[in-house]
């Protein structure tokens, strides 16, 4: 059921019935607030300065706050505190900077977003703050490159799941009960149920928000990053942290006595000799701990 089409259009619209539910809801589930879009927008800009960026995001207090809030978090784990915009730029760098604001205004949106059944929310968000801080630790640890991207695709891969349950509770919990076995069973009960899955629905929306890529391609081939057309690296990065909250969540430290390595590791790294898995089956029990205990210190500060 997953497209892999290199880039996210309207071919993923889900069904009209969806789109209704989900613009009687638009107020709430606006993904980016106005300075964040104008900011984004301005950093394309090469001349741009570290002034004229900070000026456009100080306009919005909440989202100023934010940013500061997540930059002295365990994402980065300043040495001291970062109490000035204009620091955090210079400190982290305009391209991490970028999806720290996409990253703020995510967190503030599954924050402030109202369900029927507030311990699918709490369970979602745990969920998908593991998966990005394991993303990024995994990124650091091996040195695969990417500048901040990781983080706000790992908070956003699920944003489907959290789509599906905000506007048909009832029927997300008949084909996800959270037991946080993602099978591919599970994209077809929910495709038969609404007539699209998570990845889909998660992958068109953030698309129509102007979230830009490579984070709606991500969203859209998590489950299945060997048929991602471009941003593959990234997609196996999110598909491996993914299985391994999952794992966690579902089984705690079961997992590691029935632990087999992530099929997508393959996509990260040339490991003709092995070297790469036995290394990561080595630090991964730790790099997953330690993004647990800081997900849910993350979720108590909200």
């Amino acid at each position: 059921m997953i497209a892999t089409m290199p880039d996210v259009d309207a071919n993923l619209k889900p069904p009209a019935k969806i789109v209704q539910a989900l613009k009687k809801r638009v107020g709430q589930l606006q993904m980016l607030p106005v300075v964040a879009q104008e900011a984004l927008q301005i950093v394309k800009d090469p001349q741009c300065s570290i002034s004229q960026f900070t000026n456009v995001v100080k306009r919005d207090v909440k989202l100023t706050g934010d940013i500061l809030e997540m930059a002295n978090s365990a994402l980065y784990c300043p040495v001291t505190p970062i109490v000035d915009l204009n620091r955090c730029v210079m400190r982290i760098g305009f391209r991490e900077c970028q999806y720290l604001i996409l990253s703020a205004s995510v967190a503030s949106l599954m924050h402030r977003v109202t369900m029927t059944q507030e311990w699918v929310r709490e369970n979602l968000w745990l969920h998908s703050f593991t998966t990005a801080l394991l993303s990024t630790r995994i990124n650091r640890a091996f040195h695969l490159g990417f500048q901040g991207e990781e983080f706000t695709a790992g908070l956003l891969h699920d944003f489907g799941r959290l789509l599906i349950a905000v506007v048909d509770p009832e029927t997300f919990l008949k084909v996800d009960p959270l037991g946080y076995d993602e099978s591919p069973a599970l994209l077809d009960r929910e495709f038969d149920a609404i007539g699209t899955d998570h990845c889909r629905l998660g992958a068109w929306f953030t698309h129509s928000q102007q979230i830009p890529n490579p984070i709606p391609s991500v969203i859209l081939n998590h489950h299945q990053p060997e048929l991602a057309e471009e941003h593959q690296r990234l997609t196996a990065l999110i598909a491996v942290a993914d299985q391994l909250a999952n794992d966690w969540q579902r089984l705690g430290d079961r997992m590691l006595e029935e632990f087999t390595p992530p099929s997508a590791l393959s996509l990260l790294a040339d490991d003709e000799n092995g070297a790469f898995v036995a290394s990561f089956t080595e630090v991964f029990p730790t790099l997953l701990a330690e993004s647990h205990r800081d997900a849910e210190a993350m979720m108590a500060a909200k």
